[in-house]
């Protein structure tokens, strides 16, 4: 079975990781995967590297479809028109090209790549599954993304995949939702992702500039304002005063080439006479060079998510702290395997920081419990094993009702 991921971005995030992972782990005896980018870019690299199938297929560019004035979005009309349009348009680019190189199933990832991946395949009798792992805000483009969205997941997907269950109510208008939707958390390989060796910790520390006996906090993620990461440099800020050999790094680079949060971030930090004790690795193609360079993980996020590199940390030993947004709490157990705090309240992070910092023995003792619950319950087997079951299942099912 041929199954082609249609990725709508090119560039490496958490959501294309995940393609990489899952594209790498399906059985070779029984699928082979093409993953569809719409440019050059560090995903197709990596896939290619990794001995996957990559097609490069231009789409149209869409539009802003709202504007921010104030506080609030407001609708782009103009912006909601020509990205419809452009939908329309890169569907039919995806359809000329499908034709022409036939796959039995097709996986969409991205909010555009459902719409043009699933018409294409919807034209062709390709069953399609949106795997979804954001949440489309309920604001943009004053609702319509919300609203079409669930209308087109009425229609066009043969199954929707979601990593969290926060992310269900965006479908709860589908008739029968729970037939249609199928949970399935993003899976880490335990055998790759291990507690690392005191070298490997001097050799990150050595690699990024740190000095050797800092104690150091960071977190790994797109440098965006959804992620938390000044709320983290706040609490790192605070900090500082109570212990002097405290380092931060930021591994990610910022979305789409945006350098302005980044460039915010470094700022903030030279204000505050620490550009020296916070660290920006930028994009590192293997993460786990990065989290060798830490003694705590946080998760800082504003907003609903379900971010991979908490379960490699996890996986990895290191104790974590994540904000009690959606999504995240679903991953964890407050006081068990992390210290959950408020979402955007930099006093709380510093507090349960402070806590892990000051006891050594604590740290130990929830990285631990943090492995042994990545193991239980988010092992890559585990996932991969259902998305095979589920690709073979939505293959027989069109095949049944269009032989």
């Amino acid at each position: 079975m041929k199954v082609a991921f249609i990725e709508q971005e090119s560039q490496l995030g958490g959501v294309e990781y995940t393609t990489l992972r899952l594209a790498r782990a399906l059985d070779p005896s029984r699928f082979t995967s093409l993953i569809i980018c719409p440019e050059e870019g560090k995903l197709p690299d990596l896939a290619r590297r990794a001995g996957l199938e990559v097609e490069i297929l231009a789409r149209p560019k869409f539009a802003s479809v709202s504007w921010f004035v104030g506080n609030r979005y407001i609708a782009n009309p103009f912006g909601i028109i020509l990205s419809a349009f452009n939908v329309l348009r890169a569907a039919r680019q995806m359809q000329k090209y499908l034709k022409a190189n036939p796959v039995q199933v097709v996986i969409t990832k991205g909010l555009m790549a459902h719409f043009y991946g699933s018409l294409a395949a919807w034209r062709l009798h390709i069953p399609c599954i949106w795997y979804v792992q954001e949440e489309v805000d309920k604001h943009r483009g004053g609702g319509a993304y919300r609203f079409v969205l669930a209308e087109g997941a009425k229609r066009l997907p043969s199954k929707i995949v979601v990593d969290a269950l926060a992310l269900l109510d965006q479908f709860e208008a589908i008739p029968n939702y729970e037939d249609t939707i199928q949970v399935i958390y993003n899976g880490v390989d335990t055998d790759q992702f291990v507690p690392f060796s005191n070298h490997d910790h001097a050799e990150a520390h050595a690699r990024f500039g740190i000095p050797e006996d800092a104690l150091v906090i960071g977190q790994a993620a797109r440098l965006i304002p959804s992620k938390g990461q000044a709320i983290l440099l706040d609490a790192f800020i605070k900090l500082v005063r109570q212990f002097p050999d405290l380092h931060l790094v930021f591994v990610g680079t910022s979305l789409f080439g945006r350098r302005d949060y980044e460039q915010a971030l470094r700022n903030r930090a030279a204000k505050a006479g620490l550009a020296e004790r916070v660290h920006f690795t930028g994009f590192i193609p293997d993460v786990r060079q990065g989290l060798a360079a830490m003694d705590v993980f946080v998760h800082a996020s504003v907003e609903t998510d379900s971010p991979v590199s908490l379960t490699e940390a996890m996986s990895c030993g290191l104790p974590v702290v994540v904000s009690a947004v959606p999504g995240t709490i679903e991953m964890v157990t407050s006081e068990n395997d992390a210290c959950v705090f408020r979402s955007g309240n930099s006093d709380a992070l510093a507090l349960s920081l402070a806590r892990l910092i000051k006891d050594d023995h604590l740290r130990m003792e929830m990285g631990a419990r943090a492995r042994v619950s990545v193991i239980r319950k988010f092992s890559l087997q585990a996932s991969v094993t259902k998305f095979e079951s589920l690709l073979e299942a939505v293959y027989a099912a069109q095949n049944l009702f269009c032989p």
